[in-house]
């Protein structure tokens, strides 16, 4: 799951963990720990509230987005 996860992210470039959990059928708990998987390896960033104010004020405290950074996994 973490291979479809990662090709999943690098084609979107951001998703939710909303997002992702609903794509995956996972929950919240557990599309968390995958892309926190992604995080500790250096291939995905949580991004901040403040780097996305309008979805901030749109989604309030439960808004958690991850940015996908390794570009080479977008290979054709």
């Amino acid at each position: 799951m973490l291979m479809e996860l990662k090709d999943y992210l690098a084609s979107r470039k951001e998703a939710s963990v909303g997002d992702v959990a609903a794509h995956f059928d996972i929950s919240r708990e557990t599309a968390r720990a995958l892309l926190e998987h992604w995080v500790r390896k250096g291939k995905v960033s949580k991004l901040s509230l403040e780097q996305c104010r309008q979805c901030a004020l749109q989604c309030g405290k439960s808004w958690e987005v991850y940015q996908w950074l390794d570009q080479t996994a977008q290979r054709a």
